[in-house]
């Protein structure tokens, strides 16, 4: 005689769904800038204002006459993106923690293999102000995602001025000395390391550059960068 099984229902996931269809009528996933709600869970863009990024070519910077610096953006400096950069002036934590996410979806982090993920700094009275630093909200979501440590490796050394709008020469003489290597880390474990350094934005990657010479007193295998734009 055949032993039927005891049939024993699955009631820790049927919660589980229950749960998260309650928390889907409650809170419709909706894009992060036309605000549209017709888009699955788990994206940031609904998939027209996803189809305004177009991918871009990475770029490079000349650290020193042995050392360059590769930066990989998402796309150009326009909207979409644009208006979730500018979204920091608001104190918009939400928003770069989306930008964190996008990063993910759209860049092949795997394939960099970074040992280390290094958030540009703010001085701290730019952070006082703002409350928070946008590219260490996006690093977090990166190292979250990834299982790759955040470090905070570098300190804003002076409050410099904004650089849009200043002129080559004026924005490297501002960038001068704005970094210092935190000396109270243990410099030994970075070297040999793969450090990406973390930024929202690119302009004329005086600030990376600065950033990035700083980190090569830690003797590192390789520096790059990550950001969500740039500007051509």
């Amino acid at each position: 005689m055949m032993k039927h099984k005891n049939f024993m229902p699955d009631v820790s996931g049927l919660v589980k769904r229950i749960i998260d269809g309650v928390y889907s009528l409650l809170n419709p996933p909706f894009c992060a800038f036309c605000k549209t709600f017709d888009m699955q869970r788990g994206d940031v863009l609904c998939q027209t204002c996803d189809k305004k990024i177009f991918p871009i070519v990475s770029s490079t910077i000349q650290l020193t006459m042995q050392h360059q610096m590769k930066v990989f953006a998402v796309s150009r400096y326009q909207d979409p993106l644009k208006s979730l950069i500018l979204a920091k002036t608001h104190s918009d934590i939400a928003v770069s923690k989306q930008l964190g996410k996008l990063l993910n979806q759209k860049l092949c982090i795997e394939l960099m293999q970074p040992d280390f993920f290094v958030p540009i700094p703010l001085h701290w009275t730019r952070y006082a102000y703002r409350g928070y630093n946008q590219a260490e909200e996006m690093a977090a979501v990166l190292a979250q995602k990834n299982s790759i440590p955040l470090v905070h490796l570098l300190c804003r050394s002076k409050q410099t001025k904004f650089q849009a709008g200043l002129t080559s020469a004026v924005r490297k003489e501002n960038l001068t000395d704005a970094f210092v290597v935190d000396h109270t880390m243990d410099r030994k474990q970075y070297q040999d390391k793969h450090l990406v350094l973390i930024d929202d934005l690119m302009t004329t990657g005086s600030t990376l550059k600065e950033a990035g010479r700083q980190l090569l007193t830690l003797k590192p295998r390789a520096i790059n960068a990550i950001v969500v734009a740039r500007v051509p």
